[in-house]
């Protein structure tokens, strides 16, 4: 095609081409703008301290968080001595530890077990929670009804430290619970229990 027939094309539109130009919104020509592509690497250890971690945008959450206890000053007020940790291969299998602990704190819940049984194994603050829930009627009655523990998983982020994630069947539904044990005096003492 030559100049003129584009020319001559451009004078007198097909029905077509009508169609086409009068759907098309005439919106000045905007510039076009080259910016640096992005970094595709992550910043080193030294850059990391400039690096604006809240967004502007960003803004506090408008809930209180709940208060935690000092879980350091709770364990160390149990023994006069402190807590000697233990290395992975001074303690039992935390996988088979999980599991009865959990049985027993189900049995708790149920009414069927003491929870001050349990009390050598759990932490000053995880035993004072489970005593609380275990008063509570409304949480024990999710907990209540031939409950069974499914699967557990395993983590040892340290040594002697083990970190448990479990499914729970309660009346045919499954519940997650996370358990943290640490070895303390040659046992596993659970130190963060989160029931879901």
């Amino acid at each position: 095609m030559s100049t003129a027939s584009l020319a001559v094309a451009s004078e007198e539109p097909t029905a077509h081409q009508h169609r086409v130009a009068i759907g098309r919104s005439r919106s000045p020509h905007t510039a076009i703008t080259v910016r640096p592509a992005p970094r595709r690497e992550p910043p080193f250890d030294d850059e990391g301290a400039q690096l604006h971690l809240v967004g502007p945008r960003d803004r506090p959450l408008p809930f209180v968080e709940h208060q935690r206890d000092n879980q350091a000053e709770l364990d160390s007020a149990q023994s006069p001595f402190g807590h000697l940790t233990a290395t992975s291969q001074d303690l039992p299998d935390p996988v088979g530890f999980s599991r009865r602990l959990l049985v027993g704190a189900l049995e708790a819940f149920a009414g069927r077990r003491s929870i001050a049984q349990l009390a050598p194994y759990l932490s000053r603050g995880v035993f004072a929670g489970l005593a609380r829930d275990c008063d509570n009627a409304k949480v024990t009655n999710r907990w209540r009804g031939g409950a069974a523990v499914r699967t557990i998983h395993l983590c040892e982020p340290a040594d002697g430290v083990a970190e448990i994630a479990a499914v729970v069947a309660v009346r045919g539904r499954s519940r997650a619970v996370a358990l943290r044990l640490e070895g303390q005096n040659g046992r596993w003492r659970c130190v963060r229990l989160q029931l879901g």
